[in-house]
């Protein structure tokens, strides 16, 4: 009798060979779904987003009238075209895995990729400058005028068209074309002398100056709260209009001279507008008299106690005020119940302090965050000459357009004129009438 076992075992290896291969193209196909899926919801949300920072400024005349914003919108003009343009042909490439849209579609890829991701960064750049010169200099407010703001948008991207069209115009490594055409595969440039110039100049140089930046316009916001903080609570403690009647009050009273308030704050006591708190004033003088000239105000500094309205003393900083470098006037301010009031005020200025330190945390690191990896290896792969895993580099190379999708959440957010525009953006949109 025939024997028919080997066929029935060719039948089930061969059952096996293809419900394995079905299986393992389903487990593929659904991959290729989930992670196009996943990309163009980041890309619709880059689209989106940058959208609505341009619009808002192009449809508010308040944001479209302050030169500063002009480098928000440009920035979102070059996000936005990450958007349109860079991220659909990389999602392409990252989907199907290799690159079959030929070499000039890639060198067009390549040059627009570069061109923005550069400018973006360096707009990141020109805005924390702008917020430096904001918060150090004091006229620079005044002398930051439309034309100084396009100077500054006209480097950027000069620069930025510099370093995209290097490889074009010859700065390319012989393999390119081979690259392109036999291994699929649609990469920048991979001679050593321009990822070295492309790499410092896009990223690693803004990188260095961004958290510098950063860092001096904390310490410059820190002392401008601490600032903010004394000369509110020298208003509350003195109020010095009747400038003509200051000559006349030099009456020397157990060694502490007096200065002029007004008539209705002469006590001991001085009593703020909203009337919660109260604010004692004691002068400690080597002199008997300040004349009106002499008054000068100086930088507030710390003196170890202070007297209690009930005749006691806390061993509570208070602040004092140097005036013509003889005269002191400590300041203590009270609350209803004669406790020092300093702790909350201290309490207020530390919420201050940490949500700024929370924004430019939040700026920082997602910029770190996002380009880091991806500059790493584009330093690192000229100069082992090694290929770099497919996952890595789609992983490192989507880190980087995410930050054009964040840009407008962290750089609008986080301001009240941008949330409102919005808010009747969104009103027109949905034929609302703004309240």
């Amino acid at each position: 009798m025939y024997d028919s076992s080997p066929t029935n075992e060719s039948v089930l290896r061969f059952m096996d060979n293809s419900l394995g291969l079905l299986s393992d193209d389903a487990i593929e196909l659904g991959l290729n779904i989930i992670i196009a899926f996943v990309l163009l919801i980041l890309i619709v949300f880059c689209v989106v987003g940058n959208l609505f920072v341009i619009l808002a400024i192009v449809l508010e005349r308040d944001l479209r009238s302050r030169p500063q914003y002009y480098l928000i919108f440009s920035l979102a003009v070059a996000d936005l075209l990450v958007g349109l343009i860079v991220t659909p042909l990389g999602a392409w490439n990252t989907i199907l895995g290799a690159w079959n849209l030929g070499v000039t579609l890639c060198d067009f890829w390549i040059s627009v990729d570069v061109l923005l991701c550069t400018a973006s960064i360096l707009h990141l750049v020109a805005i924390a400058l702008d917020r430096y010169w904001s918060i150090t200099d004091i006229y620079y407010v005044q002398n930051r005028t439309p034309k100084r703001v396009i100077l500054m948008l006209t480097v950027i991207w000069v620069v930025s068209i510099i370093i995209s069209l290097a490889p074009i115009f010859g700065w390319k490594d012989a393999q390119f074309v081979t690259r392109v055409q036999e291994e699929h595969v649609c990469l920048i440039s991979q001679q050593i002398s321009y990822q070295v110039f492309s790499t410092a100049t896009a990223f690693y140089v803004p990188l260095i100056v961004i958290i510098i930046l950063y860092w001096k316009i904390m310490r410059a916001a820190r002392k401008r709260f601490r600032r903010d903080r004394d000369r509110r609570t020298i208003s509350r403690a003195i109020l010095d209009n009747n400038t003509n009647n200051s000559r006349k009050n030099t009456a020397d009273h157990n060694n502490h001279p007096s200065i002029p308030v007004p008539d209705s704050t002469r006590s001991n006591s001085i009593n703020p507008t909203n009337g919660t708190t109260k604010s004692k004033v004691k002068f400690e003088s080597t002199t008997n008299s300040i004349s009106d000239d002499e008054r000068t105000p100086m930088p507030l500094c710390d003196s170890p106690m202070v007297d209690s309205p009930n005749g006691g003393t806390f061993q509570y900083p208070k602040k004092s005020m140097t005036v013509d470098g003889k005269s002191k006037i400590a300041i203590q301010v009270f609350n209803k119940k004669g406790k020092p009031k300093k702790r909350i005020k201290e309490s207020v200025e530390t919420r201050r302090e940490r949500k700024a330190w929370r924004t430019l945390a939040i700026i920082t690191g997602t910029f770190v965050a996002c380009w880091t990896p991806f500059f790493l290896l584009s330093l690192y792969r000229p100069l082992c000459g090694c290929r770099i895993p497919p996952l890595l580099e789609s992983v490192t190379l989507w880190l980087g357009y995410l930050n054009s999708t964040l840009n407008p959440v962290i750089y609008t957010l986080f301001s009240v004129d941008f949330r409102l525009a919005f808010q009747r953006i969104i009103k027109r949109m949905c034929f609302m009438k703004e309240f």
